[in-house]
Formats: C-alpha cells, structure tokens, sequence
C-alpha cells in the first residue's frame, strides 16, 4: 500500500511536469516547481512521521498489528494504521489530523474495517482491538507456558 502511495505522488509529478513542459513554450512556471517540491516533502514527512510512529507503536504493543495482519490477511496498509490509532483510543478528529485526511474519510474507513473484520456497528472498535490484543496475549502465554495466577 505504501508503493501505492508512492505511485500517485509520482503520478501527479509527472502530471504537474507535463504541465510545465506545455507550458514552458510562453512563460516560467515557478509555480509547479514549488507544488511538486511541497509534494515531495510532504511525502517524507509522511514517511518519517509513520516510521517513528509505527516504531513506538510495536515497542508498546508488541505484535499487534503483525497478530491483527496474520487474523486480517485482507487488510490494507490504511486499515491497519486505522487499527493502531483506535487502540490508542484517538476520535476520529484525531485520526483525520494524523492521516491527513478529512473526518468524513475516517468514518468511511472506519465503517469499511468494520466490514472487513467482520463486527457489527453496536461493537466498539477500541474494546474490539483491546480484547483482540488481550487475547493475543492470553495465547502467547499459553505458547510459552505461562500461567497467570502463579
């Protein structure tokens, strides 16, 4: 999903070149340098910002989102960051401004992960992925031979 991303930002560079070569018969275009200069480090800020947070996210979470993946097989790159932000609670104003993307966007990907997970809408989404980590806990303790109450 990534390269995906990665696909459109250089899909609307090409197109904003293809625009400055027409254009570049009449005048200057300074303009699309700057759009597509914003573009390209808008993208990596992107990047930086989901690395580091990804990174953080694993440390306190550990296998999470590799558990919800092996359980969730279908699940896009966006879902699973939509996962990780709901289990650490955020609204979906929040989410919006962590993505980049609007509320209306969030709600729609939140009502697609619903359906992809197979959860009904009287199923909050935070308490889902809480027990979902809980239980992915409960059977790595079991693989190892822990025990709870000793």
């Amino acid at each position: 999903m990534h390269l995906v991303q990665k696909g459109n930002l250089l899909s609307k560079v090409k197109d904003r070149l293809t625009r400055l070569k027409k254009n570049s018969g009449s005048d200057f275009a300074p303009d699309d340098f700057k759009k597509m200069s914003r573009a390209l480090k808008e993208e990596d800020h992107l990047n930086e910002e989901w690395n580091q947070f990804a990174t953080h996210f694993n440390i306190l979470n550990p296998n999470l989102l590799r558990s919800i993946k092996k359980s969730y097989p279908n699940l896009t790159l966006n879902e699973l960051k939509l996962c990780a932000y709901l289990h650490l609670n955020l609204c979906s104003k929040e989410i919006a401004q962590h993505m980049k993307i609007s509320l209306r966007s969030v709600e729609i990907s939140r009502y697609r992960l619903r359906k992809k997970l197979g959860i009904s809408t009287e199923t909050n989404l935070f308490d889902f992925l809480r027990d979902f980590s809980s239980s992915d806990i409960e059977k790595e303790n079991l693989n190892y031979g822990c025990c709870g109450g000793d």
